[in-house]
C-alpha cells in the first residue's frame, strides 16, 4: 500500500516548476527510460508514465486542471459538511478458486456474501469466514461481465458476446434465462438495482433497456454521436448514467427514456461510471486516466482525481458516499476522497489488470478481481485517533 504518486514527482521537478523545467526534467528521464536505451523490462511502462505527466503539466489548461485537482478541487466544502478520517486499510484475504479470469463481483444486499464470476462463466459464492468457496454454478453459453445479487438468495448475471445478449436470472437451484439478438456490437451490460431493467451500450451510439424479467425491449436511444461504453444505474433505479467515447454524460430517466442531464468536461472516452448512493454524485473514469466527480445536483465538474497508470476498468462508491474504490489495468486498486478530491491510498494488488471492485453493505469490505484469478478482500476502517 501506497500513496498515490503525482506527476511532478513522476517527472522529479516542484510544483512550481516553469515550462523550461519541465522540458529538461523530461529530456533527463527518456534518456535514461526510453525503451530504445534501457534494458529495464518496465522501461515502456515507466516511460509511458513520464510521457503521460509531461504531456499534462507541459499544457497550461490540462496543468491548471491538474492543480486544482491535486488541491482538493475548486469548489468550497459546506461550511455543515462532515469530516472525513484517514482510513485504515488491512489485507485480509486471497480467494482462490477460479480457474480464468475474474470478470464481475456483487455483495448479498441482506447478508453481505460475496458472490463473483469469471471467463469460463462459473460463479461462485464464497464463504468469506474460511476462504473457501460453499457453492458453485456454471452458466451454459453466453458470456458474464456483470453480476446483481438480490436479497433472499437470488442472483442475476448478463454479458455480451459481439451482439449476443445474454441474461440468467438465479434463485436457489432454478434458473431462468434469456438471450437477445443485438443490431450492433455492445459494448456495455448493466442490471438495475431493482432487477427489473438491463441496459446495453452499443458501438453505433445506441442505448437499449430491456425488461429485466423477459428480455423485451422497452426502450432505443440514440442521442450520443459515438461508441456507449460505460453504463451505471443509480442506487434506487430510477436514473441511468450512460458515458461515451464522444466524452459526455447522459442521464437518463428509467421510467420515460427522457435525458435529465448531459455532462461534459471530460477528455476521452468514458471507461467506468459510479453513483454514490445519495444519488448526489456521479463518479466517471476515462481514457485520460483521470476520475471525474460530478455534483449532481448542480450538474457540474467538482473534482477531477489522478492516479492510476493505465485505464480504469471499475469505480464503486462505499455507503458512506465520499469514499470512491477504482480499479485499474495497471493492477491497482485506488481508494479516493471524492467529496474533498484526495487520493487516500493506492493498493498494489495484482501484476496483472483489476477488472472489478466492490464494497460490502456495511462498508467494512473491499473486495477486487481481475485477470489473475483471485478474489482479493481488504477491510476498511477509519482510523482510530485515540
Amino acid at each position: 500500500m501506497k500513496t498515490l504518486a503525482t506527476y511532478y514527482e513522476v517527472l522529479g521537478v516542484a510544483p512550481s516548476a516553469d515550462t523550461e523545467t519541465l522540458r529538461r526534467a523530461y529530456r533527463r528521464l527518456a534518456r535514461e527510460h526510453h525503451p530504445d536505451v534501457s534494458r529495464d523490462p518496465g522501461s515502456h511502462e515507466r516511460m509511458a508514465r513520464i510521457n503521460e505527466a509531461f504531456e499534462t503539466l507541459i499544457n497550461t489548461d490540462k496543468r491548471v486542471e491538474y492543480d486544482a485537482a491535486l488541491a482538493g478541487g475548486t469548489l468550497e466544502i459546506e461550511d455543515k459538511a462532515p469530516t472525513y478520517e484517514p482510513l485504515q486499510v488491512k489485507l485480509a484475504a486471497r480467494l482462490k478458486g477460479h480457474a480464468t479470469p475474474i470478470y464481475a463481483l456483487t455483495f448479498a444486499p441482506d447478508t453481505g456474501e460475496l458472490i463473483s464470476s469469471a471467463f469460463d462463466n462459473e460463479i461462485l459464492w464464497w464463504n468469506m469466514a474460511t476462504g473457501e468457496y460453499r457453492r458453485r454454478a456454471k452458466l451454459d453459453s453466453g458470456v458474464v461481465s456483470t453480476l446483481r445479487a438480490f436479497p433472499e438468495g437470488r442472483l442475476a448475471a448478463a454479458g455480451a458476446a459481439e451482439n449476443l445478449i445474454s441474461y440468467w436470472h438465479l434463485n436457489d437451484n432454478h434458473v431462468d434465462s434469456w438471450r437477445m439478438n443485438h443490431e450492433d456490437w455492445v459494448c456495455a451490460v448493466a442490471i438495475s438495482p431493482d432487477g427489473r431493467h438491463v441496459a446495453m451500450g452499443a458501438v453505433q451510439h445506441s442505448l437499449t433497456i430491456a425488461d429485466g424479467y423477459t428480455g423485451e425491449e422497452r426502450l432505443k436511444k440514440y442521442e450520443h454521436s459515438d461508441s456507449v461504453t460505460a453504463l451505471a444505474w443509480s442506487a434506487d433505479s430510477k436514473v441511468l448514467a450512460t458515458g461515451s467515447s464522444d466524452t459526455s454524460i447522459k442521464l437518463w430517466s428509467a421510467a420515460t427514456g427522457a435525458i435529465l442531464q448531459t455532462l461534459h468536461s471530460v477528455r476521452g472516452t468514458i471507461t467506468a461510471l459510479a453513483f454514490s448512493n445519495d444519488g448526489a454524485s456521479l463518479a466517471a473514469a476515462s481514457v485520460d486516466l483521470s476520475v471525474r466527480i460530478f455534483d449532481l445536483r448542480t450538474g457540474k465538474l467538482s473534482k477531477v482525481l489522478f492516479g492510476h497508470e493505465k485505464p480504469i476498468e471499475s469505480l464503486v462508491f462505499h455507503p458512506n458516499n465520499w469514499l470512491l474504490a477504482s480499479g485499474s489495468r495497471d493492477g491497482s486498486v485506488g481508494l479516493w476522497n471524492a467529496a474533498k478530491g484526495l487520493g487516500h491510498v493506492r493498493l498494489e494488488a495484482s501484476s496483472r489488470p483489476i477488472t472489478t471492485v466492490g464494497f460490502s453493505p456495511d462498508g467494512a469490505l473491499l473486495a477486487a478481481g481481475g485477470q489473475d484469478k483471485l478474489v482479493r478482500l481488504w477491510t476498511v476502517a477509519e482510523k482510530d485517533r485515540t
